[in-house]
């Protein structure tokens, strides 16, 4: 076998070191980038500047992923390619080696090019970035856990390009389809909430490509004559890929011939500026159709006619949603998302760049000139350190960095940054809050603490007012800490976990909206009113309404869905849901599940038939059915992909068609008749020798 892992390196190294070259070309343009961003700041807006690429460790995830993928598979199609000649592959299976060495040797082989051609370049980019005074943006360890989830996601790609050039079947038809698996492993792993699924999803991807391109080796890519394992395997690794196809072909269809027949209108309710609401239906393109809650008609002052949804829109007021966390949870979502994103850009001033690092809850400087760290500012002040005196902001639960720059906020304060001279000042404390305090006392409230807080920019521009949530309360505060109004929050979170604050035209005069949670309800039968309520600035409360749901039922599915659900398998469609951070049954969509093994069920006779047809093993058929039963029509497909499908011709005997490649006819158990003699023959028949 070191023979083998000789040549595979020695044939397969310039794909490697081209490989290696292309990877170390896009790493290094990446870094010119990134050095061009810092150069040119001072004409980006601050707008802009919230999405560029601070962290070059992180924002090259995309085309690593997409290189170690094609990478991969064109690595592990050549070494497969390379043995294409018929004489050249009984050449390789005919040394004094196993089937399953050979294997191994190549593999082997191929993984250590594969490592030399994806690490060699990643060492060098992460030596580069971690070097002071290359990159002005926060580093911890485990921003690279995307990278090297990736990296372990080419060697899906490596088996699934091997299995690809070994199996024996039409370019057109079935034989790329193992990429499928290495798609499907590589859509799932960015969307689960926790590493380790991620990790799970890639071995068990890997377990079966791995042992497809095993058992092809023991028949040379043809599904008969393999071991029960490779077997499996190979079933396994086809059927995602036919899952892919349909799905793609299935939404094909629908966009070109049923997007425009069959829209589903949305309502909402949105208030104009002087405080009025309206029902407004979404109807196809720009088409609204605008009802006040009384459902007369939305008239245009000036034509008399209906109004357009282009001039009412310029009625409509500025609105400022915030969803309170009260929770001590860590921060949830995909783990992507969270090893990614271990920091938030803030804000650039003319000679520094700000983050908020949630390892420390502060935010932190780097110099833009010398690309190095600073200091960091807490509740506190300036330190140059980067923990202070371990004072914190609370930032974690709340992501308002893109849209408020000039706040942040504790448990119990709220202060304002000067950036310029690195300094805060609070301008909001629950301690200092005689109101709050009574409040509490009176609703028997837990310890007040902030949910949430928003920055109001009316023109875009002026910072106008603050808006705190606690668990008592909503108040809207000028920027130096002055209360324009409050409002009792009392005990609906987190029933009413959507808070909006409406601003009218009359500067003295705002809308509070409380909108009940999805989760709530779902649970109450969707029976919660959202609350408005109207308020001034001198004289409070104005006046409340209570609104019913629109639109409600989320397990109301458009025909389109429930078409695109008839070419997925009903499995796929039972178990997604169940990989969600907080798995439950009710999330399972049982009306596609139906859809699709309604699918299924179509399935079962033409699978049984086939089978039958081709006079496969009563085992055989009733576990292919099963099979069928599990994952519709792209088992179905993968069914026909996988198995060998030899001529029939007529027996002599029975005169039933029988297949030609058994030597006795399933039917009659006769054998083939012989060959007519044609005068050619040399060897005399056996009756005749005796």
């Amino acid at each position: 076998m070191k023979a083998l892992i000789q040549k595979e390196l020695r044939e397969n190294l310039k794909l490697a070191v081209l490989g290696l070259g292309i990877l170390t070309l896009i790493l290094a343009l990446n870094a010119q980038k990134y050095s061009t961003i810092l150069k040119n700041l001072g004409g980006i807006s601050e707008s802009q500047q919230v999405y560029l690429p601070w962290q070059p460790l992180v924002s090259s995830d995309i085309l690593i992923g997409f290189f170690c993928a094609i990478f991969g598979a064109v690595l592990g199609w050549f070494q497969i390619h390379n043995e294409s000649h018929r004489d050249l592959w009984a050449f390789l299976i005919h040394r004094p080696i196993t089937r399953t060495e050979i294997f191994l040797g190549k593999v082997i082989a191929g993984l250590m090019l594969y490592v030399l051609a994806t690490g060699l370049p990643l060492i060098g980019f992460i030596a580069w970035a971690l070097v002071p005074g290359h990159v002005a943006a926060p580093f911890q360890w485990a921003m690279l856990r995307p990278v090297a989830i990736l990296v372990l996601s080419g060697i899906l790609y490596y088996f699934a390009g091997m299995l690809t050039g070994l199996r024996q079947a039409r370019w057109y038809a079935s034989r790329a389809l193992g990429l499928g698996v290495a798609l499907f492993v590589s859509l799932m792993f960015q969307s689960e909430p926790h590493l380790w699924q991620a990790l799970f999803f890639i071995l068990i991807g890997g377990i079966i490509l791995a042992t497809a391109v095993w058992g092809g080796f023991h028949s040379h890519g043809y599904y008969r004559g393999q071991p029960a394992p490779g077997r499996l395997a190979l079933t396994g690794a086809l059927m995602p890929g036919w899952g892919f196809v349909l799905a793609l072909t299935a939404i094909l269809l629908v966009e070109l011939l049923l997007r425009n027949s069959n829209f589903n209108p949305r309502s909402e309710y949105q208030m104009t500026k002087d405080g009025t609401i309206y029902k407004v239906t979404r109807g196809n393109g720009d088409q609204s159709d605008i009802m006040d809650l009384a459902g007369k008609p939305l008239m245009d002052s000036k034509t008399g006619r209906r109004i357009r949804t282009a001039d009412f829109n310029r009625q409509l007021c500025i609105r400022v949603q915030i969803n309170p966390d009260f929770s001590n949870r860590a921060p949830h979502g995909r783990w992507l998302d969270r090893d990614c994103n271990r920091f938030t850009f803030w804000r650039a001033t003319p000679d520094t760049l700000w983050y908020y690092w949630g390892r420390y809850g502060r935010l932190v400087g780097y110099d833009i000139a010398t690309r190095r760290f600073i200091g960091s500012l807490g509740p506190n002040g300036f330190a140059q350190n980067i923990s202070g005196n371990g004072d914190r902001f609370d930032n974690d639960r709340n992501n308002y960095a893109v849209a408020s720059r000039r706040i942040i906020n504790t448990a119990h304060a709220v202060y304002e940054l000067d950036l310029e001279h690195r300094a805060t000042k609070a301008i909001y404390s629950i301690t200092n809050d005689s109101e709050a305090a009574t409040l509490s006392n009176i609703t028997n409230t837990p310890h007040e603490s902030i949910g949430g807080i928003g920055e109001v920019s009316l023109n875009g521009n002026d910072w106008d007012y603050t808006i705190v949530v606690t668990r008592s309360y909503v108040r809207l505060l000028s920027p130096d800490g002055k209360a324009v109004w409050q409002f009792a929050y009392k005990s609906n979170h987190p029933d009413y976990g959507q808070i909006t604050v409406s601003f009218l035209d009359s500067r003295n005069q705002f809308a509070l909206w409380l909108v009940p949670s999805g989760h709530t309800q779902e649970k109450t039968g969707w029976k919660l009113p959202m609350q408005v309520t109207w308020l001034d600035r001198e004289q409070g409360a104005l006046r409340s309404t209570d609104l019913p749901v629109l639109s409600h039922n989320r397990r109301e599915f458009a025909r389109e869905q429930k078409l695109i659900s008839l070419s997925l398998p009903p499995a796929l469609l039972v178990m997604l849901p169940l990989f969600d951070e907080v798995p439950r049954l009710e999330d399972i969509p049982w009306v596609l599940v139906r859809y699709s093994l309604a699918a299924a069920l179509v399935c079962l006779p033409v699978g049984w038939w086939v089978g039958r047809r081709y006079s496969l093993t009563l085992p055989s058929r009733v576990g292919w059915a099963a099979f069928h039963l599990v994952f519709g029509i792209p088992g179905l497909l993968t069914f026909l992909s996988v198995q060998e499908w030899p001529a029939r011709e007529a027996c002599p005997n029975c005169k039933k068609l029988r297949v030609v490649d058994r030597e006795k006819c399933e039917h009659c158990g006769a054998d083939f008749a012989p060959p007519e003699k044609n005068g050619t023959e040399v060897f005399e028949t056996m009756a005749a020798a005796k």
